[in-house]
C-alpha cells in the first residue's frame, strides 16, 4: 500500500524543489528496476531489430562443404601457373560430381559444391573454351570464385552476442545454416499517458510529445501498448497508472510545481514517489516511482525537457528491458569546443551543438530553442554536475543524433 503521507512529503506544488536528486542517483534506480524481460520464440522473418536471449553460436560449418561463388571451370590452382594469353594452359574437362583429376576443370554455376580437389573458379572471360577442353589464359589464386568449408563460420564458433539488435546480415546467414526459430528477448509494452495542457488556449497547439516518444519507443526496443491523451485529473492518472497489461509506464506533463501539476501525486497515491526533481537541465522535473513492480517515468510537458529526461533516463530502462546493451543509443565522437561554454555547478547539462570544420559550437544557452535546436543540431554534449563548463578548445565527448556512418562537418 502506498503511504499515506507520500502526497504531503512530496508535494512540491507553489513550492519549487528543496532539492533534487542527482543524474548518477537516477540512472542508479534505472538500473534497479529494469530487469531483463523473459525470452519468446518467434519466426527468422520476424527476427531484425530483436535482441537474442543468448549467444549464437554456428550449429555447423558453413558452407558445409567447398561451394562455388561464381560462375566458370572449377580447378586446382597450383596447376594455372605460368597461364598467359600468349602461354594458354588446357584443361581436360570433366563432370563436376566426381573428384577432379590432375589437369582438368569442371564446368560450374555459383552456389554450387566443388568437385573434390578444387580450390578455385577460372571465370569465363579468363578462358576459351572447346568441345574437350578449356584453355586458361591466366593463372588463378587459390580460394578465387570460392568459398571453402567453414570460410563463412565455423561449427561452435560464436557469431552474434547478445545485448545488439539483429540486422539483416545476421538473419540471413542464420537462415544459410538452416534455422527458422529463434529465442530473443520480449519487447517491453510501454504505455504513454499524455497529460492534459496547462490551459484551454494550450489545446490549439499541435502535440509534439506524444509522436516523438512513440518513435523513441519504438528505437529502444519496445513496444506500445497505449498511448492515452489528455488526463490531467489526479484520479484518473492513478487510474491509467494502477491498470494491468504495461511492463513500463512513461507520463508525459503535469510534472513540475504549479498547481495543475497533478502527476507526481497521482503516483504517490497509486503507488511509490521514489525520486520527483533530478539535477539535470532541461528535465529538472522529471520524476521515478512504482506501482506495483511496473517502473514509472514522469516526463516533463516540455518537448525539449521531455526529449533530455526520456534520453537519459527512460531510454535506459526500456533498453534494459528489451536486452539492448548500448546506451545512450548514439555514436559519440570527440571534437574541439569552439568557443566556451558556462554551465552551473550541482546540474547536469545537455548541451546541443553544431560540427563545423571539426570543432563544436553550442547551439545557445542549454534551455533556449525547444526542439528546434536538436533538429539543428548535429549532436549534444553532456556537462558534468561537478563543472562549470568547458573552455574553447576543450576536447569533448559529442553524442552524434545521425545514424549514418558518416557525418558532414
Amino acid at each position: 500500500m502506498p503511504d499515506a503521507t507520500q502526497d504531503l512529503l512530496r508535494d512540491v506544488r507553489m513550492q519549487g524543489f528543496a532539492q533534487r536528486a542527482s543524474v548518477d542517483k537516477a540512472l542508479e534506480w534505472v538500473s534497479l528496476h529494469s530487469k531483463i524481460r523473459a525470452a519468446e520464440s518467434i519466426a527468422l522473418d520476424d527476427a531484425v531489430g530483436r535482441v537474442l536471449a543468448e549467444r549464437f553460436v554456428s550449429p555447423a560449418d558453413d558452407p558445409p562443404v567447398g561451394t562455388a561463388v561464381s560462375d566458370g571451370y572449377a580447378l586446382r590452382s597450383c596447376e594455372t601457373v605460368g597461364a598467359s594469353s600468349y602461354n594458354p594452359l588446357p584443361f581436360r574437362l570433366q563432370a563436376n560430381h566426381s573428384a577432379l583429376k590432375a589437369l582438368s576443370a569442371a564446368l560450374v554455376t555459383s552456389g554450387t559444391p566443388l568437385p573434390a580437389g578444387a580450390d578455385a573458379v577460372a571465370p569465363f572471360d579468363l578462358t576459351q573454351a572447346g568441345t574437350e577442353s578449356v584453355d586458361l589464359i591466366e593463372s588463378i589464386a587459390q580460394g578465387e570464385g570460392v568459398s571453402l568449408k567453414g570460410q563463412e563460420a565455423q561449427r561452435d564458433v560464436l557469431l552474434i552476442e547478445t545485448s545488439r539488435p539483429l540486422r539483416a546480415s545476421d538473419v540471413g546467414l542464420i537462415s544459410s545454416l538452416g534455422i527458422r526459430q529463434l529465442r530473443v528477448i520480449q519487447r517491453p509494452l510501454v504505455r504513454i499517458i499524455l497529460a492534459g495542457r496547462k490551459s484551454p488556449e494550450d489545446c490549439e497547439l499541435a502535440d509534439a510529445n506524444g509522436p516523438m516518444l512513440r518513435a523513441l519507443v519504438v528505437r529502444d526496443g519496445g513496444t506500445l501498448e497505449t498511448c492515452q491523451y489528455g488526463i490531467a485529473d489526479r484520479d484518473a492518472l492513478a487510474a491509467l497508472l494502477t491498470r494491468p497489461g504495461a511492463d513500463l509506464i512513461l507520463v508525459c506533463g503535469r510534472t513540475g510545481t504549479g498547481m495543475d501539476d497533478e502527476a507526481p501525486l497521482a503516483l504517490a497515491a497509486a503507488g511509490t514517489l521514489s525520486i520527483h526533481g533530478i539535477a539535470l537541465s532541461p528535465g529538472g522535473s522529471t520524476g521515478l516511482g512504482t506501482v506495483g513492480e511496473i517502473p514509472v517515468v514522469l516526463l516533463p510537458g516540455s518537448p525539449l525537457d521531455c526529449l533530455c529526461a526520456y534520453d537519459l533516463l527512460a531510454s535506459k530502462l526500456i533498453r534494459n528491458l528489451s536486452g539492448r546493451g548500448l546506451w545512450p543509443p548514439y555514436r559519440v565522437r570527440q571534437a574541439r569546443l569552439g568557443r566556451k561554454i558556462a554551465s552551473s555547478v550541482g546540474v547536469m547539462e545537455v548541451c546541443q551543438v553544431r560540427l563545423i570544420a571539426g570543432e563544436d559550437f553550442p547551439l545557445g544557452d542549454v534551455r533556449s530553442g525547444g526542439l528546434a535546436s536538436v533538429v539543428r543540431a548535429d549532436g549534444f554534449l553532456l556537462i558534468p554536475a561537478s563543472l562549470e563548463g568547458y573552455a574553447s578548445g576543450a576536447i569533448v565527448d559529442v553524442h552524434l543524433y545521425d545514424e549514418a556512418e558518416g557525418i558532414s562537418i
